[in-house]
């Protein structure tokens, strides 16, 4: 069995070639001697700090320090712009590189967005562009990459809403939608409109809000060249060449082509509440819009 020695210096595994690391044991190879050493030290054979929680040990107290804080929830290290909370130095870096540095040079050689890091491009390209999609909805057949993705995609269909806000007790299906509610009762949003007293929560909020003043409209059909803001618009829009109609009402099996459609169907027609009322005659209405239609029979005045 191979052994090792305390330190690096001692152990005579390691011959350098110009800037290469090679290790004697896998012949796996480094240019830096820093992540050399940290590869190293997955094969020694005991390690001099366990978990006092799981089976987990670390050849140093730092990083057992660091695991620990997955136990017991501890984030001491917060973002100054966000005040997002991290378990360590490392992350709250990388935070801050991915959410709400500028500048993005790695960009998807398929759609072109720009973003932070590598990682980021890899993870999205495997969300966005990828055709393994292991996660399957029983119930819309849609298909994800990611688990996390598809376990918030089923709170769609259940309607759950298990984040609650403390202020107002408005209840939101993620912990992201929460956390930008929250800056409304603050008044402090990381990123704020300069030219309107809008703020938003993140900084591709704030892009897309931009357009309203600039005009851009960066997303254009292919079809009839029919520019949208936004690329979810311009999705919703193709629906209207493609005659693909995805959103079907579980009551009754019609489809529609947008999901607002949808909605208002089931408002109008499933709904059995009636919170739309009448001023004038105290009739009650499933939705506004029928509101709107019973007042204008007010408005037309006989000939």
């Amino acid at each position: 069995m191979f052994s090792y020695q305390n330190t690096l210096t001692e152990l005579q595994a390691v011959r350098a070639e110009g800037n290469q690391y090679t290790c004697d044991v896998c012949n796996k190879s480094f240019a830096l001697r820093t992540t050399f050493k940290s590869h190293w030290r997955t094969h020694k054979q005991q390690s001099q700090y366990p978990c006092n929680v799981c089976d987990k040990s670390f050849y140093d107290k730092s990083n057992l320090k660091k695991h620990q804080r997955l136990h017991s929830g501890e984030r001491p290290f917060s973002c100054s712009v966000c005040n997002k909370f991290c378990s360590d130095l490392s992350n709250l870096k990388q935070h801050l590189k991915r959410v709400h540095s500028c500048d993005r040079p790695y960009s998807c050689d398929v759609c072109k967005k720009a973003f932070a890091s590598r990682g980021e491009v890899k993870r999205h390209h495997q969300r966005v562009h990828g055709e393994v999609r292991p996660f399957k909805c029983d119930i819309c057949n849609k298909m994800f990459a990611f688990q996390r993705d598809w376990e918030q995609h089923k709170i769609i269909h259940t309607k759950e809403q298990p984040y609650h806000c403390d202020v107002c007790n408005m209840s939101f299906r993620s912990l992201r939608s929460l956390k930008e509610h929250m800056f409304k009762h603050n008044n402090d949003y990381p990123f704020p409109c300069i030219l309107c007293d809008k703020g938003f929560g993140r900084q591709s909020s704030l892009t897309v809000h931009m357009r309203v003043h600039t005009g851009e409209r960066p997303y254009v059909c292919d079809v009839c060249d029919k520019s949208f803001a936004q690329k979810c618009a311009l999705k919703t829009h193709q629906l209207v060449h493609t005659g693909e109609r995805p959103y079907i009402c579980h009551e009754c099996s019609k489809s529609f082509g947008q999901k607002g459609k949808l909605k208002r169907h089931l408002d109008e027609v499933h709904t059995k509440r009636r919170t739309f009322m009448c001023a004038v005659c105290n009739t009650s209405f499933k939705s506004k819009g029928l509101l709107r239609c019973h007042i204008c029979l007010y408005s037309v005045k006989p000939l």
